[in-house]
């Protein structure tokens, strides 16, 4: 295990209350601010885990963490009018804007928008035939129990493909990254979050990017699959490790 990982993420006392600040915080130029922070490079990353879903027509999806919707949105385009799209998140403001980026939308089916919490899902067992996640496990206060679900409400031979942000191995590639999120993207983030401790702790763009020091990733993600009892789990690097896709088939 690398010395600088954290098993469970970044975790503290009041972390779920404080995430939901955060993100209401922020809802209002979330999807500008992920463009930025991902130098452009995140509709491939969507694209990659819509490939990695595999055939969704007509099937039962769930995007949990879903934020703005953005995942959401392709989920539905790939399930086409006779799938089902459910996104749930924790922060009701951020479900907000993704109702109204829906409305200016003409998707094949609506996605069903509700407040929830990625440890403790309303769905019954074997509900969805895929469900999935962007960057949304950084923020949970218990990572192995957020698979856990995934798994549980997921059908026999349904699939999890989650997505996150991660550090590069490579050193050199490391170095530019460093640089990268140090200046430009804490230089950025002041412009929207001005410096401001949200309940007492991190800026939220503070959070966002030192939460992913340490983040688990590769293999000891993928174990954390397989405990939750997926029979099967892989892990892509892409952008040259600026992020993680995982990808779990329930047996």
């Amino acid at each position: 295990m690398n010395e600088e990982s954290k098993p469970n993420g970044t975790q503290f006392e009041g972390k779920e209350e404080y995430v939901k600040e955060v993100f209401t915080e922020i809802a209002s130029y979330y999807d500008e601010m992920n463009d930025l922070m991902s130098m452009g490079m995140i509709q491939g990353w969507h694209r990659f885990m819509m490939k990695k879903a595999g055939d969704m027509k007509a099937k039962k999806c769930l995007d949990i963490g879903t934020g703005t919707g953005e995942i959401a949105f392709l989920l539905s385009e790939n399930a086409g009018k006779d799938g089902e799209v459910f996104g749930v998140d924790i922060t009701p403001k951020m479900l907000e804007y993704a109702a109204m980026k829906m409305e200016k939308m003409d998707l094949p089916v609506p996605v069903i928008f509700e407040t929830g919490d990625a440890l403790s899902l309303r769905f019954e067992d074997d509900s969805f035939d895929i469900v999935t996640s962007g960057y949304m496990l950084r923020n949970v206060t218990d990572i192995q129990k957020a698979i856990a679900e995934m798994h549980r409400v997921l059908r026999p031979g349904g699939r999890a493909v989650v997505a996150e942000l991660s550090k590069p191995d490579n050193r050199m590639v490391r170095y530019f990254y460093e640089l990268y999120m140090k200046h430009r993207v804490y230089w950025l983030g002041r412009r929207y979050d001005k410096g401001k401790p949200i309940d007492g702790k991190y800026p939220a763009y503070e959070w966002l990017v030192s939460s992913i020091q340490g983040f688990p990733k590769g293999k000891e993600m993928t174990d954390k699959f397989i405990e939750a009892g997926f029979f099967e789990a892989q892990h892509f690097v892409r952008s040259m490790g600026a992020v993680n896709i995982y990808l779990g088939i329930k047996k």
